[in-house]
């Protein structure tokens, strides 16, 4: 054993005693978890291409549907975006808009006098005249924004970085299972000095 004397600011002071009040054993901030780390996510949206031959492993997944080509603005359907693609350009679609699944196995008579049997998306967004239309399924998922030894401050990041967020929560880790690394060790050491500044008052 080694007796050191350090100096400590007052945010470092300030944050000793909160991890040592509100993460002793057994605590309810520690969520049923030795040691944790407390980590506030956010949720992302991977688009997975559409294809046919694929579908049997996304059929879960709900589809969604872009025109733009930057692939910024994606819809939750297609009548959705038929619709949005004729507001944008000022003008009104040349049939009427109903769901794929409507028009599936029928034929449509397009603004140019061309008759389309729709059999797949591709035929149902010719028949609108609607162009260079990405299809993919939506993936969510949740990623690692910022980690805090303390959770109520995970909590308050979530509020002032809100406007950063999408759908946040807290999701707290602990060290892995027989994880004898330097983590326990650290966590330990600000523990005990979190406990000492407390009782000193």
């Amino acid at each position: 054993m080694r007796e050191i004397t350090i100096q400590l600011t007052e945010q470092q002071e300030k944050f000793l005693k909160m991890f040592a009040a509100n993460h002793y054993p057994g605590a309810k901030d520690n969520l049923a978890t030795h040691q944790p780390i407390h980590v506030v996510q956010t949720q992302r949206v991977n688009h997975i291409p559409y294809s046919p031959d694929i579908a049997d492993f996304y059929e879960h997944l709900p589809l969604a549907f872009c025109f733009d080509p930057s692939y910024q603005s994606w819809y939750k359907s297609e009548t959705e975006l038929v619709e949005q693609y004729y507001e944008y350009r000022g003008e009104d679609p040349p049939v009427p808009v109903k769901p794929f699944e409507e028009m599936k196995y029928t034929e449509v008579h397009t603004k140019d006098g061309d008759d389309i049997w729709v059999q797949d998306y591709g035929d149902y967004f010719a028949a609108y005249d609607v162009e260079s239309v990405a299809i993919a399924w939506e993936e969510e998922e949740y990623e690692d924004v910022a980690f805090f030894f303390i959770l109520e401050e995970a909590r308050k990041y979530m509020e002032y970085q809100g406007h950063n967020l999408k759908e946040p929560r807290t999701f707290s880790y602990s060290s892995g299972y027989g994880n004898e690394g330097e983590y326990h060790h650290f966590w330990e050491l600000l523990y005990r000095l979190g406990e000492k500044l407390n009782n000193l008052g």
